[in-house]
């Protein structure tokens, strides 16, 4: 319902790119950009600077962009309210989310919703945190699951559930067997530490500065396949989420035990939302399914 020209300035815009932008509305480059010139001229301002390396934004494009959003979000919303009407349930959900969450828990509450919501189309991405915060303050997703999101005002805490860090080991490793181990039993020991892309690894290096553990990784990775190799060869021993490893776990390839410093215990996954955007019914739906599956976690 938005008008062409308004949706191709909007898809090349969040690509920042003609290319990306024509991949993803299946039109021709010289298409995108002729709609976009024929909205420059209506408008009568210079919407993107044109570059070797891509577009950008100009002033009046940058203001456009942002009540292009809230048109986009004011459609969703009358498709979804017009669909209500005729009893029909369907709409597209934009979900952000952490790997721990994706590798456990993501499929259960997907299979709920897509059950009670066959029409409903989705697309769902792994990210880190910080990005899942920035595309609810750009509105480009209608939920996300963080992992210890900071104190936001333009960000609403829809459900939590705990979420500790571990030490993942190989069976039969000397320490695997323990009840709990703290930050000062692994100085020395060949470690994987999540990268600092993610909001985990801040949480374990704040944890290392307060124990005045003396820890220094050997590997550092943003990807669980990365680490349970590593783990599981017993090359050396991983902190992080267990939710991550949840298919190594119950392969028995590694084993989590609990860490009993009480900042790596305090780690929460949240499910979050922009504050005072009214959701399309199609989101708040799959928010509620969500939420479940989050209480089952906790």
């Amino acid at each position: 319902m938005l008008p062409p020209g308004l949706r191709c300035f909007l898809a090349v815009a969040q690509a920042g790119s003609m290319r990306e932008a024509a991949q993803r509305l299946r039109l021709a480059q010289s298409a995108i950009s002729r709609r976009i010139q024929q909205l420059e001229e209506d408008l009568g301002v210079q919407l993107l600077e044109r570059g070797a390396r891509g577009v950008g934004l100009t002033p009046a494009g940058e203001i456009l962009l942002h009540h292009g959003r809230e048109a986009t979000q004011l459609t969703e919303r009358l498709r979804a309210d017009l669909d209500a009407l005729r009893g029909v349930r369907r709409g597209h959900v934009v979900l952000r989310l952490v790997e721990s969450f994706a590798a456990s828990g993501l499929a259960g509450a997907l299979a709920a919703f897509r059950s009670a919501y066959p029409a409903v189309t989705l697309d769902v991405a792994v990210v880190g945190s910080e990005a899942i915060l920035a595309a609810l303050h750009d509105r480009t997703c209608h939920l996300g699951i963080a992992f210890n999101p900071g104190a936001d005002p333009e960000v609403e805490v829809l459900a939590s559930a705990p979420e500790p860090l571990a030490v993942m080991l190989a069976p039969g490793h000397r320490l695997a067997d323990a009840a709990s181990l703290t930050l000062a039993d692994l100085a020395g020991l060949p470690l994987v530490a999540p990268s600092h892309l993610g909001s985990s690894r801040a949480l374990f290096d704040t944890a290392c500065r307060a124990a005045r553990a003396p820890i220094r990784p050997v590997l550092e990775t943003n990807s669980a396949h990365v680490a349970a190799a590593f783990v599981a060869d017993g090359k050396g021993v991983a902190v992080m989420v267990p939710r991550v490893l949840a298919l190594h776990l119950a392969l028995g390839k590694v084993r989590a035990v609990p860490l009993a410093d009480p900042l790596l215990n305090g780690g929460r996954v949240a499910l979050l939302a922009r504050r005072g955007r009214r959701l399309p019914a199609a989101a708040e739906a799959l928010s509620a399914s969500l939420a479940r599956a989050l209480e089952q976690a906790g």
